[in-house]
């Protein structure tokens, strides 16, 4: 079911891209994440042309535009998300008119993104540096004295977010129960409980609160996303993947969930489709070193050596500083009794990572295939000082 639902959501994808529309637009989102902003307004340029009135873009282009300092470009793609989708683009609508010097303008669109679905937090307004030099202006007052943009519970939530984020995980939990059981947001209250949750460790309550979190409402993609990564390392690979899908195919532009769905479907033993996922990614991050090492992690499990080595050998290429590319090669070596490259790259990765037990344990292994029993056991001690203690069976057997 989970492989017969991945191919039709692929297939939809790739229609939609066709080296068209989807193409470009995600294209564009992948150059806006890597900070390309003018490459970004080429593709999306290209997008909206085949694509006249899609909504997302022009807020990208909006996006785009801003942080090139291309003001009056911004406010016009912003209007245009604004006509749209009332509320989406007021908050930068009024950042554009105030880059612009036209404060009323901004106080327009800022009231009316107090009142949109699409409100940020108290703090995110004031604290905004834009939005602040508006502060004492004509109209600011009467703006905060119209109504009562934020209740008591928006107050508590941020109150609840401050504690998060100074540790105070018992107390912030406390205020997001109360908020709960008030009725209050319930999906994002239940992702940012799952939150602390993991960040105490408690796994198992985490899972639960991401689950309630997706149930509560559908839309949360976060918590969904956040929910399959667990799923995959506790081996739920098809649940992974049939959320995952959902992601995707609510929003194409998350690039990460395909290589987490590339990761589930590899403990399905779909290896075809979990390579087509990397594939689809790194047409976008070509040179994505953590990428390209992640999909030579996949084609090691499924005994893709030569295929496996050549990712490894890439990643390296582009980045020398991860212990864990030298140490992954060297284990795909080692699989292939190509020892001697196996020990270089061990000893490669123990000169970026020497407290690494693991590598120390490996290379120990490497070296007695060569008969350096010496060294071996010394790998072996080291190994077993940094927490392997499966290390200890072999210095009993080899080194005493």
């Amino acid at each position: 079911m989970a492989r017969l639902a991945y191919l039709l959501l692929t297939l939809l994808i790739f229609s939609l891209q066709g080296f068209g529309q989807g193409d470009h637009y995600l294209a564009g989102r992948a150059c806006m994440e890597d900070e390309m902003y003018d490459s970004a307004l080429f593709h999306l340029e290209q997008a909206l042309q085949q694509n006249p009135g899609q909504t997302e873009i022009y807020y990208q282009l909006g996006i785009s535009y801003f942080t090139l300092k291309n003001y009056p470009a911004a406010r016009d793609a912003f209007y245009e998300t604004e006509k749209r989708r009332k509320g989406m683009g007021s908050f930068y609508l009024a950042k554009s008119e105030i880059r612009l010097s036209h404060p009323q303008q901004a106080l327009k669109y800022l009231r009316i993104h107090l009142s949109s679905r699409y409100k940020k937090s108290e703090s995110d307004i004031l604290l905004d540096e834009d939005i602040s030099t508006l502060q004492g202006s004509p109209g600011w007052q009467e703006l905060w004295d119209e109504k009562r943009w934020y209740s008591s519970s928006d107050k508590e939530f941020q109150e609840a977010m401050f504690l998060k984020s100074q540790g105070d995980y018992l107390e912030a939990i406390n205020q997001l129960n109360r908020l709960e059981k008030q009725g209050y947001k319930k999906s994002m209250v239940l992702s940012e409980k799952a939150s602390i949750y993991n960040e105490l460790g408690n796994l198992k309550a985490s899972r639960s609160a991401l689950k309630s979190a997706v149930k509560s409402d559908v839309r949360n993609l976060d918590a969904l996303q956040q929910l399959a990564v667990m799923q995959i390392a506790d081996g739920d690979a098809e649940e992974a993947v049939e959320g995952l899908n959902r992601v995707i195919r609510q929003d194409p532009a998350r690039f990460e969930a395909y290589l987490q769905r590339a990761e589930a479907l590899s403990q399905i033993d779909e290896l075809s489709a979990a390579l087509s996922d990397m594939e689809l990614y790194l047409t976008y991050f070509p040179e994505n070193d953590s990428a390209i090492y992640r999909k030579g992690l996949i084609q090691f499990s499924h005994g893709k050596y030569l295929d496996a080595i050549q990712s490894f050998n890439r990643s390296l290429a582009l980045n020398q500083g991860e212990a864990s590319y030298f140490y992954a090669r060297g284990l795909t070596y080692a699989a292939t009794g190509t020892t001697r490259y196996a020990e270089k790259d061990m000893s490669m990765a123990l000169d970026l990572d020497p407290l690494n037990g693991e590598i120390w344990f490996e290379k120990g292994k490497i070296d007695d295939q060569l008969g350096n029993k010496d060294s071996a056991c010394h790998c072996y001690r080291k190994a077993y000082q940094y927490g392997i203690f499966e290390a200890g069976e072999l210095i009993n057997k080899r080194c005493n």
